[in-house]
């Protein structure tokens, strides 16, 4: 059985480190990725006419952090069918339901006391979105001290 959950993402290593860890308490056979980060679209015609994802995620994110994602998926696969990395800019909780939707999400986890850098200009805060949303949340904590991150520990805390 395959499932998709989707993992807001600030482009910092720190915002897909327990991954790895989080796939021992998953019971499917494969899960599907999604990596999602909110912007704010530009309203010029010319701007959403040209507007290309490739590029943005390169500015965004950069070459290490995309070098670490598709080290993840081959490290983690067959469990990992993929890890992909989407961009939402909707404005509302409805928009981001039929982002959800069309894109087959079964579940959202959220990162529990970790601290989002929402600093690129185009960056739009997503979490308020997540947390109203019907589809069944998953909240995970993890320590950044030095034992846990080179121990990768992830804690499961709750189910919403």
């Amino acid at each position: 059985m395959e499932t998709t959950i989707l993992i807001p993402t600030d482009f910092k290593m720190s915002s897909i480190e327990p991954l790895k860890s989080l796939l021992q308490f998953q019971k499917e056979d494969t899960i599907r990725v999604i990596l999602v980060h909110g912007i704010y679209q530009s309203n010029s015609i010319s701007d959403l006419l040209f507007f290309d994802q490739s590029d943005l995620k390169l500015e965004m994110a950069g070459k290490s952090f995309l070098q670490r994602v598709y080290n993840l998926e081959s490290e983690l696969a067959p469990k990992i069918e993929s890890i992909q990395i989407l961009f939402f800019s909707g404005f509302t909780s409805h928009s981001f339901d039929q982002f959800a939707e069309a894109n087959g999400v079964d579940r959202i986890i959220i990162p529990y006391e970790l601290e989002f850098d929402w600093s690129h200009k185009k960056s739009m805060d997503i979490l308020p979105f997540l947390k109203k949303s019907k589809i069944i949340k998953q909240l995970i904590a993890w320590d950044n001290n030095e034992y846990s991150s080179k121990s990768n520990q992830a804690y499961v805390t709750a189910l919403v």
